[in-house]
């Protein structure tokens, strides 16, 4: 179905996210009988500035962007390392799946995408665009890439390969593998020697810069998770970021220093070398900035926290510039003091697919996105902007407006301030849980409870009770055991949970068949559990009218049942073409299926049809589409592709 277009300016900050530069934010039309039952779009959704690849020339920072935009193209911006400001914003049609890294050698920008045979290479000045050498397969990923000399030095993915191409002409000159691992994570280069390093089973090589047999630092390493993250070389000492430590040596693994990294920071992702002439670390998650010193880590300062890091770079002055994953760009003076930029807000910002969705009491309308939230306010034509520490997978609204938010991969369970966005954290969800489903806030007890899929390779999820007035944690894993907790019903005081048998990334399913629990949320104890389908692995959402307990399958896919719980028998079967949510207003029961591209009407009487009430929506959820459904219950907030969109329901 077509959208009817409406636009609008964010107010907080300088990006627009109004559609061909469009006029301010109008309201949505009445929704009415007989008025036009389009679905109405009100621009992108939520704007991120996800990052991979950067890079400095002289006074301009260069980021170009984690994901392509909704055009397929891949951004490359340009901002001033003194004062954050944009100098320019370039769409480049390039064949990928976005930006990975970026080198320079002072003149052109080397990008090095995420899934191309070719490095290429962009004039900022001229704005010319080649694809300048083809340096793998249409699969190939690069990982690290430095210029040298007259070469680019590259490492790549999922080769684990070492490879340097000479600028002057494009000629390609391969070392050779680093290990059993798939990614080439780190590549540094002195006047004699090339220093390479893998993921795990992190492993460190040097070549001589001519080529030929590698001399094996790997024994000097310690065991890391990760592996080898980032290398800098200074006077013939090569550093490497390895897991927990930061580790030194010269080129035969003499001089060897072991550094603990500090127990709140991660790992260490960036190293370099200052224009003193010093080495620095840069901490994962934490941003904490170090001096290498010959025997530890001293900390200089930290200019963020909260985010993964894509660059440290030095100045000519004795600054440090980082970018961050989330489109920071900070720049650290000597002594500590640092001016931070979000270039979301300043250009670079570009529209994303959307984590989940809220429509506030307040009648605000909440988008999740990429580490970000943005706020959008219909009736005022504004929208706000906000970084988060992750992805919220689940949203819901709490007494006094709270906003609660389960977010990714932390397992981190946050409270929102709805007035100031000041966010609070009340606790993790842990015990091998990784990714919430759904959250239901009970007013009632002042507890939420929380659905969750476990961690990676584990089978069993759980159902976890926040108690908001002490902020402790009761997690149940036993109510559908060896099986995801995929979603929460919640009908007077008994939730209704649905289970899924292959877990998350398994190899399959610990049992064949998967259940559906009944809990009393007062006292926390297991009502039932029961297979309702016996050719069921998988369910996928949860939804209860009445009497009635509607579920859809995703295996079978797209298979649905309305289950009658007074009578504990099937009243309805259908197939749906696909899964995705079910949610109901007005008594009323709807289903959105990704895979179909549709919104659908189910019927509440045996014997009915499913109706078709949306067609040939597209795609901008990247989990199962959401319903937000309006007080008078005629409409419901969605995605439209990547914008946010209003769809009317009629009768």
């Amino acid at each position: 179905m077509p959208l009817t277009r409406r636009s609008f300016l964010v107010r907080a900050g300088l990006a627009t996210m109004a559609v061909g530069g469009a006029a301010a934010f109008q309201s949505a039309p009445a929704l009415a009988a007989g008025a036009d039952q389009a679905p109405v779009g009100y621009g992108p959704a939520s704007l991120t500035s996800a990052v991979r690849g950067a890079t400095v020339i002289g006074q301009s920072v260069f980021i170009s962007s984690r994901f392509n935009t909704p055009e397929l193209k891949l951004r490359l911006a340009e901002f001033d390392v003194t004062t954050g400001e944009a100098r320019s914003v370039d769409d480049l049609a390039i064949p990928s799946s976005g930006g990975q890294k970026l080198a320079t050698d002072g003149q052109y920008v080397y990008i090095g995408p995420a899934g191309s045979g070719h490095i290429w290479r962009f004039d900022p000045r001229t704005k010319d665009l080649v694809a300048w050498a083809e340096a793998g397969a249409s699969t190939t990923w690069y990982y690290d890439m430095v210029v040298e000399g007259d070469h680019l030095y590259v490492g790549t993915y999922p080769d684990c390969t070492v490879k340097r191409i000479r600028v002057s002409d494009g000629t390609i000159e391969t070392y050779g593998r680093i290990s059993t691992s798939k990614y080439a994570t780190a590549v540094a280069v002195d006047d004699q020697y090339v220093y390479a390093g893998s993921a795990a089973p992190g492993t460190l090589l040097v070549w001589p810069k001519a080529g030929g047999t590698p001399t094996d630092l790997t024994p000097y390493l310690s065991s890391s998770p990760v592996g080898i993250l980032d290398l800098a070389v200074k006077d013939k000492t090569i550093y490497v970021a390895n897991g927990r430590q930061v580790i030194s040596c010269g080129i035969d693994g003499s001089g060897r220093v072991s550094r603990d990294i500090p127990e709140e920071d991660r790992y260490v992702d960036q190293l370099t070398v200052g224009a003193d002439g010093r080495v620095y670390a840069l901490a994962r998650l934490t941003t904490n900035v170090y001096e290498v010193t010959p025997t530890g880590l001293t900390k200089v300062g930290q200019p963020i926290k909260d985010v993964e890091n894509q660059l440290l770079a030095p100045l000519p002055d004795g600054s440090l510039l980082g970018v961050s994953g989330l489109g920071h760009v900070w720049r650290m003076a000597p002594g500590g003091t640092t001016d931070v930029w979000q270039t979301a807000t300043r250009g670079f910002g570009y529209p994303e697919i959307v984590q989940s969705m809220l429509l506030h009491s307040r009648g605000e309308v909440w988008v999740a996105g990429h580490y970000a939230m943005t706020v959008h306010q219909p009736d005022r034509g504004s929208s706000v902007r906000f970084d988060i520490n992750g992805e919220p997978k689940a949203l819901a609204e709490g007494a006094r407006g709270t906003v609660y938010a389960g977010l990714y991969p932390s397992t981190q369970i946050v409270a929102i301030d709805p007035l100031g966005h000041r966010i609070s954290v009340l606790g993790l969800l842990a015990n091998e849980q990784l990714r919430t489903k759904r959250i239901h806030a009970d007013r009632e007890r002042n507890q939420l409870l929380v659905a969750s899929s476990p961690a990676t390779t584990k089978h069993t999820g759980a159902l976890t009770f926040v108690d908001l007035a002490t902020n402790t944690f009761d997690v149940h894993r036993e109510y559908l055991p060896e099986q995801s907790v995929m979603d929460i019903a919640v009908s007077g005081t008994t939730a209704y949970l649905v289970g899924d048998t292959y877990g998350e990334g398994t190899t399959g399913p610990l049992r064949p068949t998967a259940q559906v629990a009944a809990v009393d949320i007062v006292t926390r104890e297991l009502i039932w559990r029961a297979e309702l389908k016996p050719n069921w692995a998988s369910y996928e959402s949860v939804y209860v009218t009445g009497n009635l307990l509607y579920a859809v399958a995703r295996r079978p896919r797209g298979a649905w049942l309305a289950y009658d719980l007074s009578t504990r028998t099937i009243v309805q079967e259908g197939e749906l073409g696909g899964y995705g949510q079910l949610n109901g207003v007005d008594g009323r029961v709807f289903s959105w299926v990704h895979w179909t591209d549709d919104i659908s009407e189910l019927p509440t009487t045996p014997g009915g049809a499913v109706s078709t009430v949306h067609d040939s929506v597209p795609r901008g959820w990247y989990n199962d589409p959401m319903f937000n459904f309006t007080h008078n219950a005629k409409a419901t907030w969605g995605m439209h592709g990547t914008d946010l969109a209003l769809f009317p329901l009629p009768k």
